[in-house]
């Protein structure tokens, strides 16, 4: 009995400097970082999809340990062209993102101290512009949004990224990211 007493006692004083480190997953934590992402919007009856760049600021703020609130504010850095077919005459439309934000309830399951796998669900609010033949026109929509990603702390201010995003996926189309960013804990 005092053999299995002293070996628990030894595995609690082992791992207690581990579970008392500050985490950058814990209440209280702030962060701010940017993720490069490329969009696919893929919308019904067109066979290729739009695959724009983005860039996208985020902010976020744990609320209880291993659950944070977010904004994101995100632009468009390149268009894509898909060529359009089936209404007629092929045209070239090219496809780019105005802007998007949104908040996120974001919730991480640690792997360790220096990973974590989350998810998050949230409102995404986003305005692309379509333009062929010189002509051009804008669309807003929002609606609820979803992902899941991985994270890799190589210190306890530093994050790294990748992520998958729905943003929206709406009736007639739907507007996605695979993301890759950095994140900067204070």
């Amino acid at each position: 009995m005092k053999m299995h007493l002293t070996s628990a006692v030894a595995v609690v004083l082992a791992v207690l400097p581990t579970v008392l480190m500050a985490n950058p997953m814990s209440q209280g934590t702030s962060y701010g970082g940017i993720t490069f992402s490329q969009l696919k919007y893929d919308e019904d009856g067109i066979s290729d999809d739009a695959n724009p760049t983005a860039l996208i600021g985020r902010l976020g703020y744990f609320v209880a340990n291993q659950i944070a609130i977010e904004g994101r504010l995100g632009i468009g850095l390149s268009d894509d062209t898909v060529r359009v077919d089936g209404f007629g005459p092929a045209v070239d439309v090219d496809v780019e993102l105005d802007r998007l934000f949104g908040f996120y309830a974001v919730g991480h399951l640690p792997l360790g101290e220096a990973a974590s796998i989350y998810g998050l669900f949230g409102f995404t609010d986003a305005k692309a512009t379509f333009s062929a033949n010189g002509f051009s026109g804008s669309d807003t929509d929002s609606g609820l949004s979803y992902g899941f990603g991985a994270e890799f702390y190589p210190s306890e201010q530093i994050g790294l990224n990748v992520e998958y995003t729905q943003y929206l996926d709406e009736s007639g189309y739907d507007l996605s990211a695979i993301s890759a960013g950095v994140k900067f804990h204070f």
